[in-house]
């Protein structure tokens, strides 16, 4: 009776290594096939909408004219330039830092 278990437990022993290997032969190659397909659709999406990417003339006169809007703000520049004025009158001045300063002490 002993004897069947012994050898039963020894078969379950090699089935249970073999599987295992086999389970981990499968897994690596599974990571890699994935690695590879991410891979491969990255390029797809790459050579399709940036290397091959094809626009008929009129999208590209409707392009064109939308970006050749330009308009000149000259109320707005002109408020900025004073902004940027009084900030640099306020800076100069403003009375200087009468405390101690801690990054670089005198009397230590």
């Amino acid at each position: 009776m002993e004897e069947n278990n012994s050898s039963a437990k020894k078969i379950e022993d090699k089935l249970t290594g073999w599987s295992k290997k086999v389970l981990a032969f499968l897994a690596r190659w599974f990571f890699l096939l994935s690695l590879v397909t991410a891979a491969a659709f990255c390029v797809f999406v790459w050579y399709s909408y940036v290397w091959k990417a094809a626009w008929d003339e009129a999208k590209k006169q409707s392009y064109i004219s939308e970006q050749a809007k330009f308009s000149f703000d000259k109320a707005g520049y002109k408020k900025m330039i004073d902004l940027m004025n009084n900030r640099k009158v306020k800076f100069a001045n403003y009375p200087p830092f009468a405390g101690r300063d801690i990054f670089f002490p005198e009397n230590f």
